[in-house]
């Protein structure tokens, strides 16, 4: 069986009656897709699509909760771009053509045109979501799934829940000015330590107010919890382009 999105098609090795699930089932499975974590680190395969540009490569991700996102991204074996982001500002380097660029991270979140900040980038890249107030959710069954829709401050969301293991399928938030980021997952593991995590994204979001960008991900390894490195350092001879 396929589901089919506007995005993604995900295969659906279940079958026989659908299950059905308590509102209590449905509001667990949505807390317990959640980790906490001090430090995390990722290799994945990673494919970035916007109006600007389309690129390809491997990308090395490390972070630590509160207070760092490390990112290297590879071409062909060789590191194109080396970014550093922490809750105050940001710095990225190509090492391709020795520019780079800095600034206040609250700026660039906002010149991307959409609702996060830091920590709520963190919780995304990690593969966590925004637990809804339960007295704010209605839940309908659709298909296989349970489509779990709910507000947050500003923000209106909506879940695809498998009604067969309770895995998240895809989340939507939608702000209030009508910016949507969503995210669809698939293909998840249980890692060594214990945690049962994703291992395919597919975000979509705005993108400088000008279409929108995705970003694909799949990946191949996942650490939670082992402190990693995260140097980061420019030559002199880089040029500063913005």
């Amino acid at each position: 069986m396929v589901i089919s999105g506007c995005r993604t098609k995900k295969i659906i090795k279940h079958s026989g009656p659908v299950p059905d699930r308590s509102k209590t089932e449905i509001l667990n499975a949505l807390v317990n897709h959640n980790y906490d974590f001090e430090w995390y680190s990722c290799e994945t395969g990673i494919t970035l699509d916007t109006p600007d540009e389309a690129v390809s490569g491997k990308a090395y991700i490390r972070m630590r909760k509160d207070s760092i996102i490390w990112s290297s991204m590879k071409k062909l074996g060789i590191e194109a771009v080396r970014t550093l982001v922490t809750p105050e500002k940001y710095i990225a380097a190509n090492r391709l053509d020795h520019t780079y660029q800095k600034g206040s991270t609250e700026e660039a979140f906002a010149k991307m045109g959409i609702s996060l900040d830091f920590m709520d980038m963190q919780q995304a890249i990690f593969g966590n979501i925004i637990i809804p107030d339960s007295n704010t959710v209605s839940i309908e069954k659709e298909g296989v799934q349970y489509i779990v829709k709910a507000s947050d401050q500003d923000l209106q969301l909506k879940y695809w829940i498998n009604a067969y293991d309770l895995e998240l399928d895809r989340v939507k938030m939608v702000d209030y000015r009508g910016r949507e980021i969503e995210v669809d997952f698939d293909d998840y593991r249980i890692l060594d330590s214990g945690e049962k995590v994703a291992f395919y994204r597919h975000y979509a979001m705005p993108y400088n107010g000008n279409g929108d960008a995705e970003i694909f991900m799949k990946v191949k390894k996942i650490e939670v919890n082992i402190p990693k490195k995260t140097r980061f350092s420019i030559s002199s001879r880089y040029e500063r382009i913005n």
